[in-house]
């Protein structure tokens, strides 16, 4: 398999392969897109690519661009050069042109941490249960209102991120926790605080049932 050529045709094909998947596959192939994005060195990337190549083989028929590129042999003498700064790029611009912009734009504008901030309030930038978004054209950014006044995580806004499936779904987690929630009667993160942590586990408990 040559990752790069299948990473090329996977960006080509972007919109046609997101038609053919079910939404828990294209959110995992966002999840590691976002992966990519975020790989601190070429390994990190390699394994991913080989994460997506396992995600789309057992999903798109053998004629597909992507499936061919996945059966091209690679000479076990010679590996070639692979860009992956390049590759995570195009891919993170594919799937940014895929989703509505307003709703991109609304989220990047949030307050948010660096991982430097994340870290010094005792928090771990790799935790699952909070929401890290791919940054337009820079690192990624957390969203602030997981934070307490300290700078520490809410252990409330990780148990909801474990319903949302943050991890997985990044831009829906956020999107839920900033757009207004008609059970709730208001936008869940301005209301922590202001109603029972219940009341929260409880609307997002409503919202997973209904999916």
């Amino acid at each position: 398999m040559s990752q790069q050529r299948m990473l090329d045709a996977l960006a080509t094909a972007w919109d046609d392969v997101a038609d053919r998947l079910d939404p828990e596959t294209f959110t995992r192939l966002v999840a590691l897109v976002a992966e990519m994005q975020g790989a601190a060195d070429s390994e990190t990337s390699a394994l991913i690519a080989e994460d997506i190549a396992s995600l789309l083989g057992d999903v798109l028929p053998v004629t597909h661009p992507v499936r061919r590129a996945l059966a091209e042999p690679v000479s076990r003498f010679r590996r070639p050069e692979v860009d992956w700064q390049r590759l995570s790029t195009d891919l993170g611009d594919r799937l940014a042109d895929s989703a509505p912009r307003a709703d991109l734009d609304r989220l990047r504008a949030a307050d948010s941490l660096d991982a430097h901030q994340v870290s010094a309030g005792g928090g771990d930038p790799a935790d699952p249960d909070l929401i890290r978004l791919p940054g337009a054209d820079g690192p990624a950014r957390w969203p602030a209102f997981q934070f307490d006044a300290a700078g520490a995580p809410r252990e409330l806004v990780r148990t909801v991120n474990r319903y949302l499936r943050a991890a997985d779904d990044p831009w829906g987690a956020a999107d839920w926790w900033l757009g207004i929630n008609d059970w709730l009667g208001g936008v869940p993160a301005e209301l922590i605080g202001q109603v029972t942590d219940q009341a929260l586990i409880d609307a997002v408990r409503e919202d997973s049932a209904e999916v």
